[in-house]
């Protein structure tokens, strides 16, 4: 089973981001639907197979000591729509300090047990960047390090392809992205699902 760990925001952030995606899918269909159960929206921090069974409680709790001096607020007016290949929507997120320096302390946490099985090496990185690849060939997860960027996925075309016109996409997620302005709720251990969804929590911390 992959997992991943994730800062979730707050319920009321994440209805938000559901509907967001509702507006979203009126330009282009995108799988897996999110939810406020199942499915949650996410900033995935790092994300693969694992070979301890690592008491991930204490990770977690660690993690949320560690950001404690940090603001765990979330702020989308200089969110923007990015499109990565092939076929991914995100939500990039405004700069904030905090997501990178939990990323690097949960990698460091984890990066010796990551590993890759027969079937994830088959997997195609053509339209991964040189670093992409090195991250993926060696740990299964492409956002590592210097390509870590903080976002929130809105979900991949069922065609794994980019629609022609996007203009009209981006300001609908523009205009309806200005005002939102939440927190982050809980660090969470997951289970991945489509497309690395957050399928179903296995653990998790209150902020």
């Amino acid at each position: 089973m992959k997992v991943g760990v994730a800062m979730v925001p707050s319920a009321q952030v994440n209805q938000y981001l559901v509907e967001l995606q509702k507006e979203v899918m009126s330009f282009c269909s995108l799988r897996p639907l999110l939810g406020t159960e199942f499915n949650l929206p996410h900033i995935t921090l790092l994300q693969g197979r694992f070979k301890n069974n690592f008491n991930w409680l204490n990770l977690i709790s660690d993690l949320r000591d560690y950001c404690t001096q940090q603001k765990y607020s979330l702020e989308f007016k200089l969110s923007e729509l990015e499109y990565q290949p092939p076929g991914w929507y995100f939500l990039t997120l405004s700069p904030n300090i905090m997501f990178c320096e939990a990323h690097r302390f949960v990698f460091e946490q984890l990066k010796d047990s990551m590993y890759l099985t027969q079937e994830d090496r088959q997997k195609d990185t053509t339209n991964y960047s040189n670093l992409e690849k090195e991250n993926y060939c060696k740990y299964g997860y492409r956002y590592i390090g210097d390509v870590f960027h903080p976002h929130i996925t809105l979900g991949r075309s069922i065609d794994k392809s980019r629609i022609q016109d996007e203009a009209d996409m981006i300001n609908t997620v523009k205009v309806f992205t200005s005002n939102i302005v939440g927190t982050i709720q809980k660090i969470t251990i997951y289970e991945m699902g489509e497309n690395g969804s957050h399928a179903n929590t296995l653990y998790y911390v209150n902020i």
